[in-house]
């Protein structure tokens, strides 16, 4: 089952650059979008636990960060991309 995640990092973690690349290199990540800065969603079938455990052996302990599922409780001033992807975890198809 898909789920959807917060990734969030410090500027001690990488660049968001540097960021894009190891959600690239990670085969637990299905997809990713970002919109706000040291902030991804990113979609994956696994826990939280596995997407940190990956997410280490690419990038190390360095800095802080923390891979966060979002509940039904929540709200803000989204893109409706993001929206999408955060409710039907794939990307909005083109129109």
């Amino acid at each position: 089952m898909r789920k959807a995640y917060l990734f969030m990092y410090d500027g001690n973690v990488g660049t968001r650059e540097e960021m894009k690349n190891v959600l690239n290199s990670m085969d637990r990540v299905l997809t990713w979008r970002f919109d706000i800065p040291n902030c991804f969603y990113v979609i994956s079938e696994c826990s939280a636990q596995e997407l940190y455990d990956e997410f280490i052996s690419h990038n190390g302990t360095k800095g802080r960060f923390m891979f966060i599922e979002p509940t039904s409780n929540s709200q803000g001033q989204m893109l409706p991309d993001t929206w999408y992807l955060l409710t039907h975890k794939t990307h909005k198809p083109k129109s």
